[in-house]
């Protein structure tokens, strides 16, 4: 069975969210990132869904990031943020298979 991956791309605040990059616009990140991973783990990006629902077997968090409540104690995979910031998929998807496998 494929593990289920949330990446966290994105952080609600009380009254604003902050993004990955400081950019809103992560659809070409998430489509590689989903090429990418595809094989191997059921991604999502709706990790506050998935968090709440816990429905992941990890969250994909980028370092440095905004802390985020993680009250489930769902495993946290920590990503230099660099590499997402870079489109660095293949590294990504190493750092992940170390943690699973």
């Amino acid at each position: 069975m494929m593990k289920k991956i949330a990446f966290v791309l994105y952080g609600k605040q009380l009254v604003s969210v902050t993004y990955i990059g400081g950019l809103p616009y992560t659809k070409d990140l998430e489509k590689k990132l989903q090429a990418a991973l595809a094989d191997t783990y059921e991604v999502t990006f709706k990790w506050e869904e998935a968090l709440k629902n816990q429905t992941v077997d990890a969250l994909i968090i980028p370092e440095p990031f905004m802390p985020i409540l993680n009250e489930g104690n769902i495993p946290e995979i920590k990503v230099p943020a660099h590499l997402l910031l870079d489109k660095q998929v293949v590294e990504v998807k190493r750092i992940i298979d170390e943690f699973f496998y």
